[in-house]
Order: C-alpha cells, then structure tokens, then sequence
C-alpha cells in the first residue's frame, strides 16, 4: 500500500517547500534541528548543513546517525556525510560495528549466489564505500583492532570497495587478519568473501580449501574463486 503523507513525514520525509522555509538557518541553529522531536526537521537539517561546508558538522552528523531510527532522517544524514568525502572518513570508522542491528552475527546458512559484491549491510559501511578507496588506508589499520565488531564490517567495506577499485596489496592486509583471528569462523567468512576482490587469491584460497572443515567456508571459498575469475 501507498505511504500517506503523514506516514512519510512520520520517517523523515520532505518536500521542497518544507526546506524553503529553513534555508535561512544559521549553522548554529541548524545544528540545534539535528536534536529536534520532529523526524521533518532533523532531515532538513541534515540535508542543508553540508551547504556549509563547515567540518565541525561531521562528528555531530556522525553522533545523529548513531541514535537516528527514521528511515528517511537516515539517508541524508549519511548523503551529507558522502558530501564531505576523505574528511567524514576518520568520524565513520569509529562508528563500524556500533549503529543499527543488522549486521552479520553468524555466517548466514543461505549461499550469496549472485556474481556481485554483495552491500555491506552495517550502515555505516554502506556510507563509507560510496566515498571509496581514500577509506582504505583507515580500514586497512582498523583490521588490526581487538573489536571483532568493527573488524567484520570492516572487511565488508574494504571487500566491496576493492571489487569494484582493484587495490591488490590490500589483499596481504587481509590475510594477516585471517590468521590472527583464525578462531573467529565469521570473520574467516567474510574475509574469504572479500578476496573475489583480488587477482592474486588463487593460492590463498586453494590452500585454505584444503584446511578448513566447514562446508559454507568451503563453499564461500569457490563462489569466490568463480566470482574472481570471471570479473
């Protein structure tokens, strides 16, 4: 059924005349709107607090995101992060792992069939990606965390990024993240996921077929293998 327009605003949604009537808001009260009970305005201020340009606004953007349950709210907030490219990237990583509850807790028993990288599904991963490659040297470091959390959607961000943005020596990285949390089997899962990024994780993944017991690892290994030679 066909949102009504209340049930829309109810989730953050606008139209242009709704914006007109804040587009004369100084940053300070823009800001202040981020807070705001009303899911419309907290939007608006998303979207018309990038016009500023002003960097101070990416941590309290990045703040909003973490506690923002309004679909729409959501979107913008994360557009307005895009917006301020290499500098949001610092603000989002620290957020990997922490915002929504949909992220990956257990390898998922259904097989990724598809010849595409599959979305991260941590929002902010999802953000970060769509800013692209200058977030690999900050996720690159953040594989070395204690933080099984923010590593896992870590991976899922440098895997989708280095898809579609072929950066090979990411793969060593990644690698040495495999071996030091070699008991973690959802971590070995995306990590296996991730090299159909890679030309060179031919050996890996052979070698890896060869150790492992568990038959979703094993079959993550050959989608990757499949995926990886035909990109």
């Amino acid at each position: 059924m066909k949102s009504t327009e209340k049930q829309l605003e109810n989730r953050g949604y606008f139209s242009s005349i709704i914006e007109s009537k804040f587009v004369e808001k100084t940053f300070d009260e823009l800001i202040e709107l981020l807070n705001s009970k009303s899911a419309v305005e907290r939007t608006v201020s998303a979207r018309l607090i990038t016009k500023t340009k002003n960097p101070k606004s990416i941590p309290l953007l990045c703040l909003a995101l973490e506690k923002e349950k309004k679909l729409y709210t959501k979107i913008e907030i994360c557009n307005s992060l895009v917006s301020y490219g290499k500098s949001a990237i610092p603000e989002l990583v620290k957020l990997l792992g922490k915002t929504g509850n949909n992220q990956h807790k257990h390898i998922p028993k259904t097989e990724y069939k598809k010849n595409n990288y599959p979305l991260p599904r941590d929002i902010v991963a999802r953000t970060i990606i769509r800013i692209g490659k200058d977030a690999l040297p900050l996720l690159t470091q953040n594989l070395k965390s204690n933080d099984t959390l923010k590593i896992s959607e870590t991976i899922d961000a440098i895997g989708y990024i280095c898809f579609y943005d072929r950066q090979e020596e990411i793969m060593l990285s990644l690698i040495n993240c495999y071996e030091y949390n070699s008991e973690n089997e959802l971590i070995k899962w995306k990590i296996i996921r991730a090299m159909s990024a890679f030309t060179g994780s031919k050996k890996f993944l052979n070698k890896e077929y060869g150790l492992i017991e568990n038959d979703r690892l094993k079959q993550e290994i050959k989608r990757s293998e499949l995926v990886t030679r035909n990109s």
